[in-house]
């Protein structure tokens, strides 16, 4: 029988996850994605402390934030229909009040801080080599926070500059946490609101600059979900209904090749098993005071011990206490 796509490989990594790992996820909404996908199989993960970010420029900016003393402010806001919002962060951020908009911020700055001087890997995904500047100031923003369109002048990197602020994140990372890995992709989003030759230019300038990034530092590697969406996955039937973003089927395929690559087989056992677990975690539970309910909760509790002493650094406290409150409300 002919073969009907052509095949990603993708080698194992040398880089090995497990649920010891601490993993932190940043970039376009890819890394959402993903991250949510570790986050949701009980992984101790972080995504996204400044929100969705699509370029290297913005993502830089983030990381400079996060290993050096620099702080959120009042002046980094601006007042937008009602809100305040900041050029530095995703919309997630804003706020109709302005203390609470920088608390929130240097809360999440903070925390991501924290968590990175002791992450083992952090997965940095590129969405776009387009760059938005703002004329007022000359600076790159994260987001246009749907403003005036003139605002702004739009440029797309060069493969020097984009590979020069791969470097630059790649160095002040290392320099901030000599043991992590580094782990570079490009987002299988495609911006198609750039034109499919801008879009490919984009995607291109990327693939260049991280090819090079990878040659250039031993703790930096290439995960090529970008390569899978495109080859493996290119039937519109992997799409959501805007033909542009990876269903969530594709999305799926793209975390079992991910898994395949950075976990031993045990790990990725537990993930299918952990998967199972949770599906009980959030089953809409309609008479809690049911006898069935409580043996039901019991039976989960002790499933969850059973992973957590099978999975060395699986915690389900959460999920234990969520089975418990059943427990005790029926007492």
């Amino acid at each position: 029988m002919p073969t009907l796509y052509t095949e990603v490989k993708v080698p194992k990594s040398q880089t090995v996850i497990s649920y010891q790992s601490r993993l932190m996820f940043v970039g376009s909404c890819f890394a959402d994605n993903i991250g949510s996908m570790f986050a949701n199989a009980k992984f101790n993960s972080l995504a996204n402390p400044f929100g969705t970010l699509y370029n290297p420029l913005s993502i830089n900016i983030l990381f400079d934030y996060l290993t050096s003393n620099k702080t959120i402010s009042a002046e980094d806001f601006f007042q937008n229909n009602g809100k305040y919002s900041s050029y530095l962060m995703h919309g997630d951020f804003d706020n109709t009040d302005l203390n609470l908009a920088v608390s929130r911020a240097t809360e999440s700055i903070q925390s991501a801080k924290q968590f990175l001087k002791t992450a083992d890997i952090v997965f940095i995904t590129l969405g776009t080599a387009f760059v938005y500047y703002l004329n007022e100031t000359g600076k790159p923003v994260a987001n246009c926070h749907k403003q005036n369109p003139k605002l702004f002048t739009r440029q797309l990197l060069t493969v020097e500059q984009s590979t020069d602020t791969l470097r630059q994140i790649c160095q002040t990372i290392t320099d901030f946490n000599p043991k992590i890995k580094i782990v570079l992709t490009v987002s299988p989003i495609r911006h198609i609101a750039d034109g499919a030759t801008q879009n490919t230019l984009s995607k291109s300038t990327l693939l260049l600059s991280t090819d090079t990034i990878v040659k250039a530092f031993n703790n930096v590697e290439y995960f090529p979900s970008y390569e899978i969406m495109i080859d493996e996955l290119r039937d519109y039937r992997f799409y959501e209904s805007n033909l542009t973003h990876p269903s969530s089927t594709a999305r799926e395929i793209i975390f079992e090749r991910l898994l395949q690559s950075f976990c031993n087989q045990q790990t990725i056992n537990a993930v299918s098993q952990v998967s199972n677990f949770m599906k009980s975690v959030n089953h809409k539970i309609i008479s809690p005071d049911l006898p069935e309910i409580v043996t039901f909760a019991k039976n989960q509790i002790n499933k969850a011990m059973q992973l957590e002493a099978q999975n060395f650094g699986l915690n389900l406290e959460t999920e234990k206490q969520y089975f418990n409150n059943i427990i005790n409300q029926n007492k």
